[in-house]
């Protein structure tokens, strides 16, 4: 009886909205960008600031990355700060631990004073290798009051890559997690400079102390060098940095070639923390974050600072994806990062419970979901939709969520919409590069159209360069993306060739990235001048390097890689080397067979996985599905130039449909797999 009351007044409820709330077209959007032209160009400024100066300050107190902590303790001494789950053993944990701005405060301090005891002097190096958890932070933060740089090192850099890095860098000091000792220890005879390894763990490190020894390593736990330094610290201890000092290094991972790393000021660092706020949205001391994307990328060290700023707290996930979701429902974040592989398996996960559910349940979540889409496009709430259905899909990942964030791959259409509704959340796009301190668009509370990353930040403008290869001039409002401010890096560490590919003389970032301005100023990304793709999880990758790898198997003839930023994997049609495989070129059918063949298909697997095992490619880099295709890309089928190299986006047209077919079937063997 209850159940059939409650459809009864919801169907007199939903013929009441769509009877008296139809609406009309939203027109409170205002426009997002001011544009003016300089030197015959036009710039694109986010309209509020005008033509004034750009805004890379928003509290005078806070001008380097050490005043950011230094702030917070003296106006909220005992607000909580940063907290981890207490481990219960077994994999089970208890309540969030946490420590107040004093303790962060004191405790970054004593850390660097100890630093210093060991050796360490204004602008030297210190290297960071672990998971996020509290001492990532009070390290890191810990360089600040004495002018250390530090630097992030991850384990998808690979050793070669890391060994470059402590090189290039003269790295004396490097703070670890203890899974970490024995990796240092295997690539230290390569790295001559390192002498000091700080275990962040303090249990069973003595078992190592011979062995680093040998090596000519001194061992020390975190806690040793923090009491150390407590023990000895005055204030007349600390050597502050000036804006224009370097605080940090980000190191890229690149597609080929060693990384390349990204040399930020304070100024710099502080500017992409103000960035953030562009979002309309000032932090408080009210928000909870929860951590757990790589602190070795600067979107989740910008959103931390964001949340920092503000002097909110910061609780730190238990190390285990597996266990994320019941960190989150522990913590009850307000403030939630995402990337868009997380908000595309939130997706999948919630249709499959609605598809399972009763037919009654389907269509009233169908109802609610078109009615509050209909709402956020018309710029107006009913929180009626929320109260009936949408408010119960938050709470399995915060009741408390107020605001999502998303950056690094663009979020498709649908995930974008479905967040924004599922999740009663605030969901802004944004756009930016590790050089541009992670932020150079994003989408602002009042913006609700989809598509683009939003206007330009804060404290960045924007300009359209011609790429007349491409067809795409800024008089059409299209063109490669340039970004301009004082959020933008001064140069690549030691590189200064790369440096001056990248950064103009008179200051301006090239993205490499094709953008198009829609009429209230927002900026979509609608294609890429280089030939580097970036997959959904943020990876780049470039195509052209894989598949002069890939041809160099005996049954491959010609290959095109293909990936798109709405998916996680790559994909690739093959012409396989037929003459290899025993049949003539000139024998149109007998290709065909052999294309169709399924033995075709398992040699080119076999020979695939040898190759991508032998050159030591990324697992994103593997070939998850491909399309044999019978026929050679030639110059008289317009998919090669008249010097053989393949016309990339004649062949993407051409085999789209393919590209389809290809991610649902592996769409199918995934969902097979996870049955």
């Amino acid at each position: 009886m209850g159940l059939f009351l409650f459809l009864f007044l919801f169907i007199i409820i939903a013929v009441v909205y769509v009877v008296f709330f139809h609406g009309s077209n939203p027109n409170h959007v205002r426009p997002q960008t001011l544009s003016f032209e300089e030197n015959g160009e036009t710039i694109y400024r986010w309209e509020p600031i005008g033509r004034g100066q750009l805004q890379d300050i928003v509290d005078e107190r806070i001008k380097t990355v050490y005043d950011l902590v230094n702030v917070a303790a003296k106006d909220c001494p005992d607000n909580m700060a940063l907290g981890e789950r207490e481990n219960l053993g077994d994999n089970k944990y208890g309540k969030y631990q946490w420590i107040t701005y004093k303790e962060f405060n004191d405790k970054r301090k004593f850390f660097g004073n100890g630093l210093v005891r060991l050796g360490a002097k204004k602008g030297d190096i210190v290297s960071i290798w672990s998971s996020n958890c509290t001492e990532w932070l009070i390290a890191s933060h810990g360089c600040y009051p004495y002018s250390l740089v530090n630097v992030a090192l991850y384990d998808t850099l690979g050793e070669e890559s890391s060994k470059f890095i402590l090189n290039q860098t003269e790295t004396e000091f490097i703070i670890c997690k203890k899974s970490k000792i024995e990796k240092i220890m295997d690539i230290k005879p390569e790295c001559e400079h390192l002498k000091n390894i700080i275990c962040i763990d303090e249990e069973g490190i003595e078992e190592y102390t011979e062995q680093c020894n040998k090596l000519g390593i001194n061992l020390y736990s975190m806690k040793q060098v923090i009491e150390d330094g407590e023990e000895n610290f005055t204030e007349e201890c600390l050597n502050l940095p000036e804006p224009d000092d370097t605080c940090i290094i980000m190191y890229t991972s690149g597609t080929t070639g060693n990384p390349k790393g990204v040399v930020y000021s304070h100024r710099m660092y502080i500017a992409g923390t103000v960035n953030v706020m562009t979002i309309g949205m000032l932090p408080t001391s009210d928000n909870v974050y929860i951590s757990y994307l790589p602190l070795a990328h600067i979107y989740e060290k910008m959103a931390e600072s964001f949340v920092l700023y503000g002097k909110g707290r910061i609780g730190f996930f238990t190390g285990n994806v597996r266990n994320l979701t019941r960190d989150i429902q522990e913590l009850q974040p307000d403030v939630f990062p995402v990337v868009p592989r997380v908000v595309s398996r939130l997706y999948d996960k919630v249709n499959l419970k609605i598809s399972q559910s009763p037919i009654h349940i389907q269509l009233i979540y169908k109802f609610c979901f078109w009615a509050k889409t209909r709402d956020l496009r018309l710029g107006r709430t009913f929180p009626l939709w929320d109260l009936i259905i949408f408010n119960k899909i938050r709470s399995t990942i915060g009741k408390n969520l107020i605001f999502m964030s998303t950056t690094s791959a663009p979020i498709s259409k649908a995930h974008h919409n479905f967040a924004r509704v599922c999740f009663c959340s605030f969901l802004p796009q944004t756009y930016g590069m590790t050089e541009s301190s992670g932020s150079g668009t994003i989408q602002r509370r009042d913006i609700i159209t989809m598509g683009n990353v939003g206007p330009p930040a804060a404290n960045i403008e924007v300009k359209l360069v011609d790429v007349p290869e491409m067809e795409y001039y800024a008089k059409n409002k299209q063109g490669e993306i340039w970004f301009r401010g004082p959020c933008i890096f001064k140069e690549y560490y030691k590189n200064e060739e790369k440096t001056k590919e990248t950064l103009t003389e008179d200051g301006w970032l090239k993205t490499g990235d094709i953008g198009e301005v829609n009429d209230i100023g927002c900026i979509a990304i609608i294609d890429r001048k280089k030939n580097i793709l970036k997959l959904q999880q943020g990876e780049y990758v470039a195509p052209e390097h894989l598949e002069n790898i890939f041809i160099r198997c005996p049954a491959i003839g010609q290959c095109y890689v293909y990936g798109s930023s709405y998916e996680n994997s790559l994909v690739a049609i093959i012409v396989p080397d037929f003459e290899a495989l025993g049949v003539s070129l000139n024998d149109e059918e007998a290709c065909k067979k052999c294309a169709e063949d399924p033995k075709t298909r398992k040699i080119i697997e076999e020979q695939l996985l040898q190759i991508s095992k032998k050159e030591k490619i990324k697992g994103f880099e593997y070939i998850k599905e491909f399309h044999i295709e019978s026929k050679m890309f030639t110059i008289e089928n317009g998919l090669l130039t008249d010097t053989f190299k393949l016309k990339r986006l004649k062949a993407k047209e051409s085999y789209k449909e393919v590209f389809v077919q290809l991610y649902e079937k592996l769409s199918e063997k995934i969902s097979k797999k996870n049955k």
